[in-house]
């Protein structure tokens, strides 16, 4: 990719800047920290980044599974048409994607009932979760009021959906799981009237996976950069002369602005310091906001036996009715070799991952 490929001809800063940008220091090097770096390098300006951990892309983090590369962070580019920067920036770094979207070839299996669940039952509750539940999210919005839940929604469109026990079971193992896969928390915790509301581009929600995974990405985004890796920025010191950060291994960088792109979790606990502090309004708001659990667990095979079962994505749907429908995603189908990721969401992630990685691999083992 050359140098003005990704470059909108602008030679001025983003308004409220102080100063002239002359050395810039960003911290972290998730796709946060290396678009402002990406977007620098082209503007001329002199970067550095700083990055605790020894590799870059933050939450997008490809790993190479005995030769299949599987993304145990963010995978697809959702809705990829009209006007995606993600998948423009792909075009331009020459990273095709491939479609991506498991909903055609969707089993179901009910753990409760020991069975594989027909066609049409599966189509059944995809079609509850991708298009009856949605639409009906405003008219229910509207009248359970502003404060109403994700979870009173679900409660109240079950109340008079009128189904029978076992599809009634498996909808609300549906819904309260695709709630905590959007959000990465609990239903509870969600505002009705917020949900499905991320529909920002055209093309299908799944759209495509870049081929070879999201590292292609990440990579392409910090060619060139000057990286620092290993390097935990202990303290941000702002002055009228620039700003110094001092790392945990006795090192400093001087310069005259800095871009923190650290994690939501990471300033919660404190770091790095600030002099002076954050002002109030800012504090309050990292106090404020949350986030919750989306964990993988991905496993390679041989070949892809699942095919000859006759499936290539499955939900499962565990036996008790307080648990939710778990997502089985066949990579082979999307050009990453013979591999299995089995999507953990909130309420269960904590639970079987403080279990420790054996035993998250023997769950899924035992679901199969």
């Amino acid at each position: 990719m050359t140098a003005g490929s990704f470059d909108d001809g602008r030679a001025d800063a983003p308004g409220g800047l102080a100063g002239t940008a002359e050395r810039v220091l960003v911290v972290g090097a998730g796709i946060a920290g290396l678009t402002v770096a990406n977007a620098l390098m082209h503007g001329g300006v002199e970067c550095v980044v700083l990055e605790a951990r020894d590799r870059i892309g933050g939450r997008l983090h490809t790993v190479d599974l005995a030769g299949s590369p599987v993304d145990l962070g963010g995978s697809w580019i959702h809705m990829p048409g009209g006007g995606n920067p993600m998948r423009a920036f792909a075009d331009l770094a020459g990273v095709p994607g491939r479609s991506a979207d498991p909903v055609p070839e969707m089993a179901g299996f009910d753990c409760a009932e020991g069975r594989r669940l027909s066609a049409a039952e599966a189509e059944a509750v995809l079609a509850l979760y991708l298009d009856t539940f949605p639409e009906a999210a405003g008219p229910l919005a509207a009248e359970l009021g502003p404060d109403a839940s994700a979870a009173d929604g679900i409660e109240a469109f079950l109340a008079t959906a009128g189904l029978a026990p076992g599809p009634a079971r498996r909808a609300r193992q549906t819904l309260y799981g695709a709630i905590e896969a959007e959000s990465a928390d609990l239903a509870e915790r969600q505002s009705l009237r917020w949900m499905w509301n991320e529909i920002e581009y055209d093309g299908n929600y799944f759209g495509d996976v870049p081929d070879g995974g999201y590292r292609r990405l990440v990579d392409a985004m910090a060619t060139g950069a000057k990286l620092r890796l290993g390097v935990e920025v202990t303290d941000v010191e702002h002055s009228a002369g620039g700003v110094r950060l001092r790392c945990a291994d006795g090192t400093s960088e001087e310069g005259s602005h800095v871009v923190v792109t650290v994690p939501l979790g990471v300033l919660k606990r404190g770091a790095p310091r600030f002099s002076p502090a954050l002002p109030p309004d800012r504090l309050a708001a990292i106090g404020r906001l949350g986030f919750g659990r989306f964990e993988k667990v991905a496993l390679r095979f041989d070949e892809p036996f699942w095919r000859a079962a006759g499936f290539g994505h499955l939900m499962v749907f565990p036996r008790d009715a307080g648990e939710w429908m778990v997502w089985v995603l066949g990579l082979d189908a999307w050009g990453a070799g013979p591999a299995l990721v089995f999507l953990v969401f909130h309420s269960a992630a904590g639970r079987l991952l403080a279990a420790g990685p054996d035993a998250a691999v023997q769950w899924a083992l035992g679901m199969l």
